[in-house]
């Protein structure tokens, strides 16, 4: 097996993360309040996976977690707004 070239790997890591959001959103309209459970959860996988040395892995759990606090992705309703 041929190992990505940089570029790939960036392509990839573009692709995981859109699919993760487009899932999380479709979430998010069932439950509003799911982007922030998210958001907690991405950074708790986000610290282990640089706990273990794995960039690329930690990077794509940034990026989601940076998608989940984007307003415009993820509205927020007035009951679930943070004060």
């Amino acid at each position: 097996m041929t190992l990505p070239s940089a570029g790939q790997e960036e392509e990839i890591a573009q692709a995981v993360c859109e699919i993760a959001v487009l899932l999380a959103q479709a979430i998010h309209q069932i439950d509003p309040e799911a982007a922030q459970r998210m958001n907690f959860a991405a950074g708790m996988s986000y610290n282990r996976f640089l706990g273990a040395d794995r960039p690329l892995a930690a990077d794509i759990m940034y990026r989601f977690g940076r998608a989940l606090v984007d307003r415009d992705l993820f509205p927020l309703t007035e009951e679930n707004e943070i004060s």
